[in-house]
């Protein structure tokens, strides 16, 4: 499939670039006072969360999100092999694959000690992640992967819909009941958004509760959970280009070290057109 040649557009890559829509909003309607799982944030460990529990008539599951709307465009490209087995359970691998670019060699381009001005390519290798799965490490845009967990909670057995313009201001916890298998120990207060609501406060009160709301999370700050990792102090950037080019690996990974100019990391895109 080739598709991308101006940039992307969220949608069924099937569908021609002039005729395909974004997905039109959910209506926004009231907050459930009670559910069994609360689910704040609608990345992509929200979304699979929420794709899993959209199976369980049993279970009542609610997913917020602050943003209005789902993501329009990436800003993590990259799925592990092992992702795409999630997927795999979900039936939608195969869609996947069909759209993902697979990254299976990697090239490493060092300045020539002959001539540093110049880079010359060292070594060529495949990608360590080959033979983890039945699946390649693949790229596809973020867009793309949440309208089709979207899409795969729209359609289940209780066709779970994400609730927008929502932005999570405290969760507390009582303690007391914790263990008790028919309470609802968590309650979370959310403040609307949204045109003509904007400001309203509503409160859901839940079983569980599950945080995947990014770096900044207010469901970790509420219950006081320490942010354990690493952190560097460096500038980058990352963006999607159409190259004219006679570079021999541009349909490959390359890392690219100059020798006063620092380095680029060039990654193909699906649809066979940027990088």
């Amino acid at each position: 499939m080739q598709y991308h040649l101006n940039g992307f557009k969220p949608g069924n890559y099937e569908i021609p670039d002039a005729a395909r829509e974004p997905a039109p909003l959910p209506p926004i309607i009231k907050l459930p006072t009670e559910v069994d799982v609360l689910i704040v944030g609608c990345g992509p460990a929200g979304l699979t969360m929420a794709r899993q529990l959209s199976e369980f008539t049993d279970i009542t599951t609610c997913i917020v999100e602050q943003e209005s709307g789902p993501l329009l465009f990436g800003r993590a490209d990259g799925i592990s092999c092992r992702t795409i087995e999630i997927m795999e359970a979900f039936n939608c691998s195969e869609m996947i694959v069909k759209e993902s670019y697979q990254l299976k060699q990697n090239a490493f381009w060092e300045p020539d000690s002959a001539h540093p001005e110049n880079i010359k390519r060292t070594h060529k290798i495949a990608d360590a992640r080959l033979g983890l799965s039945e699946f390649t490490h693949s790229i596809v845009n973020q867009a793309r992967l949440h309208e089709i967990l979207l899409e795969g909670m729209k359609n289940s057995v209780t066709h779970l819909v994400p609730h927008y313009s929502r932005r999570l201001l405290s969760v507390d916890m009582d303690s007391q009941v914790t263990q008790d298998l028919s309470a609802y120990p968590v309650t979370a207060t959310f403040e609307r958004s949204d045109e003509g609501d904007a400001d309203k406060i509503e409160t859901v009160r839940a079983r569980f509760i599950i945080g995947t709301d990014g770096a900044r999370s207010v469901v970790r700050k509420s219950m006081s959970i320490a942010l354990e990792g690493d952190s560097a102090n460096k500038a980058w950037g990352v963006m999607d280009v159409l190259v004219v080019t006679d570079y021999p690996d541009i349909r490959v990974k390359s890392f690219i070290q100059s020798k006063e100019n620092g380095a680029v990391m060039t990654i193909p895109r699906e649809g066979g057109y940027l990088v």
